[in-house]
């Protein structure tokens, strides 16, 4: 029986990149690996022409929810919509390739496993290690280390070695992820629920990925504030009690504080 692969997109004013990106995720095959797909574009207020670019596509389920609320409160909307066995997460501008979806399912080992893609990985796959490694050639150092300290800190905190929570490629199991409590709404989504997910026990693993990233002028919308929120959400969800971190604690898997 094939599974459904439910692929949520946030998207606000990407008029000039939705286009591509939902052409991009009709082309790519993942029914070799055993799933169809499902596409949700969760249109996040915007305020350019975002939403008739996605009308164009009748298989594309289209979420719009005013005003704008954040990256992560699309992608808690589009979360609780998917109705697919595993969910993923893909942004709506051009900086992550859809065409990396069957590196990420041949990760899959259980039915709970999450797998993130890894964008250092695949940078010095592509380019090679260099001064920076992992930093592509467009991408600013500070970016390149917040990323590597808030990774470090979260390591630290849960106690293991924790993915590239930065990725905009990320793939999880919709049973755990559905059951979880979300509370935050900007880019710190990504840390609330990779610290969560640790909690309950759920097995991670990664897949090299390919990264493009875009400047600030192309439509780039994380900010050096957003890193500090990272760090302040990663403490805040490994002391708060587990028991307010879920819906219903996950079944067959184990806990961590």
């Amino acid at each position: 029986m094939m599974r459904v692969l439910s692929m949520v997109v946030p998207a606000y004013d990407e008029e000039a990149f939705i286009g591509s990106m939902i052409e991009a995720i009709l082309r790519v095959d993942v029914e070799t690996s055993g799933f169809t797909k499902e596409i949700i574009v969760v249109n996040d207020g915007s305020t350019d022409g975002t939403e008739a670019v996605v009308r164009r596509y009748p298989h594309v389920r289209l979420i719009n929810q005013h005003p704008n609320q954040g990256r992560g409160a699309a992608l808690r909307r589009g979360i609780d919509a998917a109705t697919g066995d595993y969910i993923l997460f893909q942004d709506a501008d051009l900086e992550y390739d859809p065409a990396d979806y069957p590196a990420m399912l041949a990760v899959l080992q259980s039915g709970d496993q999450v797998v993130y893609g890894n964008r250092l990985a695949g940078v010095i796959r592509e380019f090679g290690r260099g001064l920076f490694p992992g930093k592509h050639p467009k991408q600013g150092v500070a970016p390149w280390a917040a990323a590597l300290v808030i990774r470090a800190w979260t390591s630290v905190l849960v106690g293991h070695w924790v993915p590239d929570m930065y990725s905009g490629l990320k793939l999880y199991p919709a049973r755990p992820l559905q059951q979880l409590e979300l509370e935050t709404s900007g880019f710190e989504l990504d840390h609330e629920i990779t610290v969560k997910l640790y909690r309950g026990g759920v097995a991670f693993g990664e897949a090299p990925i390919r990264y493009r990233p875009r400047s600030v002028e192309e439509g780039k919308k994380i900010r050096p504030k957003d890193g500090i929120v990272a760090l302040w959400t990663v403490l805040r969800y490994r002391v708060t009690p587990y028991s307010r971190c879920v819906r219903a604690l996950p079944r067959n898997v184990g806990r961590v504080g």
